[in-house]
């Protein structure tokens, strides 16, 4: 029998098990895949803070393809620039990362098996469910459902950006209701194309040929995506009988409702459950402190943006422009933690744009 068993190898079940070895568990790490970080489901952007809050997980550096040095938001067709001098994101190998941050895992002492689909039987009285947003642990121990999800599309496309350091990003609620389209440039000559909308009651096909359409692009390869939750479980952790269960990344809903962004918040939330493993009460006291009020403020802001009409979008888009926002997010924006954008220095610059 293990002190704790991790049920899925992604990067917050393989982080979750890191710590937990760290406080001297022992611990086993069940995949159903025969290997962690494939098939790939989402997008490899990360923002550079975010990447180095993991790092002693991942050497992120290694698995880089292309700096990004901003953003061109398209709101339904009013678009607003934001640009660095420095890289603020990387694309970066997903399949790569998810599998760097396992093995690393491996290196530290935790017993991963591959292949194997965990649906009860668990090897350890102590279980933590990294399984993703249509949890089994979550299912079987009836934590509270998650609310709201949105399905994505993407593929690799070839596509010759007029700006291949910076993401396009799509806001229509009439072509992407509920999330965005969105291109990442890969290289001077591939892009990430991608749609999410919200389930379910709109199409993420009809969305991609919405985007397709938009920018002039013809595709008839694979397509990949993904459903991802976007809000929180009203609860992530509990005792049930002999049995200590915590819930983290995309199981326990700790994405960025902006975004469907789940990588750097699950694995810093996991942090926690391997180091608590043994106090549910506590993990979800100090993951919901430390980053509880950042996804709350990404959740609001999604109800926001996802409430108007395209002619509203353009219409806050413009108003954005003229308040000069692009060029206050240039400066002080915070691709992870909106929270860190609430100071001083965005008063001072609402003032003087007024």
């Amino acid at each position: 029998m293990q002190d704790v068993h991790v049920i899925g190898a992604g990067p917050s079940g393989s982080v979750a098990a890191t710590c937990a070895v760290r406080k001297g568990y022992n611990v086993i790490l069940s995949e159903e895949h025969t290997s962690a970080g494939k098939p790939v489901h989402c997008s490899g952007l990360f923002s550079k803070t975010g990447l180095e809050s993991i790092k002693e997980f991942v050497d992120y550096r290694k698995l880089i393809i292309n700096p990004m040095h901003g953003a061109i938001i398209d709101f339904a067709g009013e678009k607003i620039q934001i640009r660095t001098k420095d890289a603020i994101a990387y694309v970066c190998d997903r399949a790569g990362l998810d599998e760097a941050i396992t093995t690393n895992a491996i290196r530290e002492g935790v017993k991963v098996e591959f292949g194997k689909r965990v649906t009860g039987n668990y090897l350890a009285n102590t279980v933590i469910g990294g399984d993703g947003p249509f949890s089994h642990v979550a299912s079987t121990f009836k934590f509270p459902k998650i609310n709201e999800y949105v399905s994505t599309i993407q593929a690799h496309v070839k596509y010759k950006s007029e700006t291949p350091d910076m993401v396009e990003v799509f806001l229509s609620n009439e072509h992407f209701p509920g999330l965005f389209g969105w291109i990442i440039p890969h290289t001077e000559e591939v892009a990430e194309f991608g749609v999410g909308v919200t389930l379910p009651h709109h199409s993420s096909t009809k969305a991609w040929n919405a985007l397709l359409k938009m920018k002039g692009v013809e595709y008839s390869g694979e397509l990949g995506g993904a459903v991802i939750p976007i809000t929180v479980r009203k609860k992530t952790a509990g005792t049930f009988g002999k049995k200590k269960v915590l819930l983290v990344g995309d199981a326990a809903g700790q994405v960025k409702s902006t975004t469907g962004g789940g990588v750097i918040f699950g694995a810093n939330c996991a942090r926690y459950a391997g180091s608590h493993c043994d106090n549910p009460l506590r993990y979800e006291l100090e993951w919901k402190a430390r980053f509880g009020m950042d996804l709350f403020a990404h959740r609001q802001v999604h109800n926001f943006i996802y409430s108007k009409r395209d002619e509203e979008l353009r219409a806050l888009g413009s108003r954005l422009k003229r308040m000069e926002l692009d060029k206050f997010l240039s400066n002080h924006g915070h691709m992870d933690k909106p929270t860190k954008m609430i100071r001083p220095e965005l008063l001072k610059h609402f003032m003087q744009a007024v």
